[in-house]
């Protein structure tokens, strides 16, 4: 449930830029208690557990290495992090099929 919630509420962040442009300045727990009060509860270990292991699956998909020398890590420079899972990696998790298929995401006030 909680890897559904990360990436539901990654989702909706990615159509919402207004909603994007307010969180990514925000600390990491500030995002996690946005992301809860959207209704889409998660941990920061589940988070990390999640990316951590979607990054590693996509490297390897696209024949890389899953080091400091990741090139997808390259986009992340002069973003913000928030801004970089958005905007770079939750596109290349879907074009690479290795995000799992949930519920249409819902509508946030």
């Amino acid at each position: 449930m909680s890897s559904k919630n990360v990436i539901e509420f990654l989702r909706t962040v990615a159509v919402r830029p207004d909603l994007l442009d307010s969180l990514k300045y925000r600390s990491k727990d500030e995002v996690l208690q946005a992301a809860e009060s959207f209704g889409f509860p998660f941990s920061n270990q589940e988070f990390d557990d999640l990316i951590w292991d979607l990054e590693a699956k996509l490297a390897g998909v696209r024949g890389e290495n899953f080091d400091g020398t990741f090139p997808l890590w390259q986009t992340m420079w002069g973003k913000y992090y928030l801004e970089y899972l958005v905007v770079d990696l939750i596109p290349s998790f879907q074009e690479t099929k290795l995000l799992p298929t949930f519920t249409e995401t819902p509508q946030l006030p």
